[in-house]
């Protein structure tokens, strides 16, 4: 009996240890130093939802002052990320030590679990560049010139990904789709290109123009047979050339959910611009048409963050700590309109903010219906005193954990906040203290 009660404990210890090591394994860790970079660097998702669901500060990068960093996020399944200018391919467990250069991508170096992958993708191409094009730099004087010189780029990419010997099958796969994708946008994008670099106006343009369209239509559609996949929706390039490849066919099932896609990216898109939350609970309805689930859910999640809190509603109360190390609220300051600079000494941009903010400042030393709030999100209390010190900065100084302002949604900084008298949120991303029309916003507050 006491040996089948012992074989029974060491069955459930197996299946705990097993149940840790796969929750252990849903972490990526990522450390080592970057160039170029501003103090906070976000770690973006590039995949198919990069744009659906609501911002989050979970890969948040804040590098000390010699650009030296180390995070630790979670990574569901294997997904495409970018951290600057470089394009990452995380998956759950990777362990990697990085140098990342924001100027260059090519001079960064990867070491660890993950390495062979993310080293291959130092190369990417930019869709937005024109892919194998290069922003014009491969446009050549003769059009058949330039086809040659794309098509030699995406071979060479091909022998590149054929020596790969650690990275996964998915990742291969992915790839080789990424190396069409590329070559259909680089065709695309060549009209444009070459137009420009080769200096052509008027009717030689749209002669050009027209000799072109008519050379690249039997090569992209050559390209575009059999290649209506939606799992290759997570590449940033197939997602820009997939509305002409869905022109060639596939199954009504890929096509159904690649057309979903921009349906939900355009209403998405739509629903950031408006700034009335009224105005949102319409895109319910049309965001329930959508016929695939996970994209539905994404940008419903997005819409119902829209709505949580926002322009009209009564602004979420929070403590933080002044000059003095005293607890601070925000409704403190109920009864006045209350314009927020949110900065920290970490970030360049917030810095150059400062000089505009206290000339801002001085607009309303003599007003006691205005407060102008400088909160910091900085984690190292003696670096933010001394910045106040130096400055001889006066006035509202207080600082802040980032995670206390959840309702506001700081992903980025420098960004501004507007209050009014009664306490109600009138712009979650007001002017910035060095745009004109901060100081309008306020005094329309006033009257």
């Amino acid at each position: 009996m006491k040996t089948i009660q012992k074989l029974m404990l060491g069955v459930a210890l197996c299946l705990l240890v097993t149940k840790l090591q796969a929750q252990t394994n849903t972490w990526v860790t990522l450390k080592g130093q970057l160039k170029g970079f501003n103090n906070q660097v976000e770690v973006q998702d590039m995949s198919e939802f990069q744009y659906l669901l609501p911002p989050s500060t979970t890969r948040m990068i804040l590098a000390d002052s010699t650009g030296h960093f180390s995070i630790r996020f979670k990574v569901a399944s294997p997904n495409y990320f970018r951290l600057g200018r470089n394009q990452l391919y995380l998956s759950p467990g990777d362990d990697l030590e990085v140098f990342i250069d924001y100027s260059d991508p090519k001079k960064a170096s990867f070491k660890g679990k993950g390495a062979e992958a993310n080293t291959y993708l130092k190369a990417t191409p930019f869709p937005k560049g024109g892919s194998f094009i290069e922003a014009g730099s491969q446009v050549k004087p003769v059009m058949e010139e330039t086809f040659a010189t794309i098509e030699a780029m995406a071979a060479q990419r091909e022998q590149e990904l054929a020596k790969l010997s650690k990275a996964s099958p998915e990742f291969l796969r992915l790839e080789k789709a990424r190396i069409k994708a590329d070559l259909i946008n680089s065709y695309q994008s060549g009209k444009f290109y070459s137009t420009y670099e080769l200096k052509l106006k008027d009717e030689q343009a749209k002669a050009f123009e027209a000799q072109y369209a008519k050379a690249i239509e039997p090569k992209v559609k050559a390209l575009s047979q059999n290649f209506t996949d939606a799992s290759l929706m997570k590449l940033v390039v197939y997602r820009d050339v997939a509305e002409d490849v869905v022109k060639e066919g596939g199954s009504p099932a890929d096509i159904q959910t690649i057309t979903d896609w921009y349906k939900a990216s355009d209403l998405v898109n739509a629903m950031q611009k408006v700034k009335d939350k009224q105005q949102l609970a319409v895109y319910k309805t049309q965001l329930a048409a959508l016929k695939t689930p996970a994209f539905k859910a994404a940008a419903l999640a997005s819409l119902k963050q829209l709505m949580a809190f926002g322009k009209g509603d009564l602004a979420v109360d929070f403590i933080a700590t002044d000059i003095n190390g005293k607890p601070v609220s925000l409704s403190s300051l109920k009864g006045k309109v209350i314009y927020v600079d949110l900065w920290a000494t970490w970030c360049g941009p917030c810095m150059q903010e400062m000089p505009h903010f206290e000339k801002l400042k001085a607009l309303y030393k003599d007003n006691p219906h205005v407060v102008l709030l400088s909160l910091s999100i900085d984690d190292d209390a003696a670096l933010w005193k001394n910045s106040i010190t130096g400055r001889k900065a006066d006035g509202y100084q207080w600082m802040i954990n980032r995670a206390k302002l959840q309702a506001y949604n700081i992903v980025g900084i420098p960004r501004s906040l507007l209050i009014d008298k009664n306490f109600k949120m009138v712009e979650m991303s007001a002017p910035l203290p060095s745009e004109t029309h901060a100081a309008k916003a306020i005094n329309a507050l006033l009257k």
